[in-house]
């Protein structure tokens, strides 16, 4: 296992009560990190509740650790693709500006990449409440390429062609880092 994972996982059932799904994200989520297949099958088998206008409306998010510790997780959902491609537009603010930010889509959760010295990326999320410093290629590149293999698996297996922009956007991104 790397310095820092990210792992997609998408949310089963209704959470009504958040700390029980912290605790007990198995009972609310499914990975799907690796676990393509399910997630397709999970997907074509409730194509009419999951996909409205060939968009994939589905709540989920991003498991992120570093040294197996977990600094997001299940209590930071929302739809993922949205969630994805909110990501990828703070990554392409950060490369141009040196400083990127967001909302999450549908909670007031912010997340923002700033450039630090050396060539280090300040990783903050939750109204500064997490604070992480890394290596800027090599989260930049971990972001990068999880979001291109969800997307991919969207356009490739589940023929939703309009996200196929999402993986345009990301080869761009990962030529300028």
């Amino acid at each position: 296992m790397g310095i820092v994972t990210i792992n997609e996982f998408i949310v089963k059932r209704t959470i009504n009560d958040l700390e029980d799904a912290v605790n007990n994200p198995d009972k609310y989520t499914i990975s799907i990190n690796d676990n393509w297949d399910e997630f397709v099958s999970f997907i074509n088998n409730n194509r009419s509740k999951y996909i409205e206008d060939s968009l994939l409306t589905l709540d989920g998010g991003l498991s992120i650790k570093k040294y197996n510790k977990e600094i997001l997780g299940v209590r930071y959902w929302d739809y993922i693709p949205d969630l994805w491609a909110y990501i990828l537009n703070v990554i392409e603010e950060y490369l141009e500006e040196g400083i990127g930010k967001c909302y999450f889509p549908d909670q007031p959760v912010r997340i923002q990449l700033k450039q630090l010295k050396n060539k280090k990326i300040q990783f903050l999320f939750d109204n500064d409440d997490h604070v992480l410093e890394f290596e800027q290629k090599m989260l930049l590149g971990i972001f990068l390429n999880r979001a291109e293999v969800f997307f991919y698996v969207l356009v490739k297996e589940l023929d939703l062609t309009g996200y196929s922009y999402q993986i345009e956007k990301i080869q761009k991104l990962k030529i300028r880092i």
